[in-house]
């Protein structure tokens, strides 16, 4: 059996520490962190089919993971996490009409957050967007 993290939680790449999130439930985040996956379980065993009109502010969001980016969907100062690079390796472009196994976020807005270990796709449009961000 695993034992639970002992000390204090580790620094993040925000500048704070970890802060897992409690409450999955509420519209709003802010400095606080959770899988993605975590969170869309949230959503389907409330019957909701898509993460929609959130606010995360200063989150840390946690993959392993692909966001399937649906309209009204907002990034401000967004790190969009490792790239190596190359914005190429964070983004997916489906190959068919649909994007099966991804997470669907509509109409959210993330501000000062950070991405870790997720890939995104959605229209051409958004993926151009993302393929333009210059990486470090």
């Amino acid at each position: 059996m695993n034992q639970p993290f002992q000390g204090p939680l580790p620094m993040i790449g925000l500048g704070r520490r970890m802060n897992p999130a409690t409450d999955l439930s509420k519209r709003s985040f802010q400095n606080e962190d959770f899988a993605l996956y975590d969170l869309f379980v949230h959503h389907l065993r409330t019957g909701r089919t898509v993460i929609d009109g959130l606010t995360f502010t200063g989150c840390r969001i946690e993959g392993p993971a692909v966001m399937l980016v649906l309209d009204g969907t907002n990034f401000d100062s967004t790190n969009f996490g490792e790239a190596k690079g190359d914005m190429s390796n964070l983004v997916l472009r489906p190959s068919g009409s649909k994007a099966i196994g991804t997470l669907p976020v509509r109409n959210c807005t993330f501000v000062g957050c950070e991405f870790y270990a997720l890939g995104f796709t959605g229209n051409d449009a958004l993926i151009e967007q993302l393929l333009a961000i210059p990486t470090a």
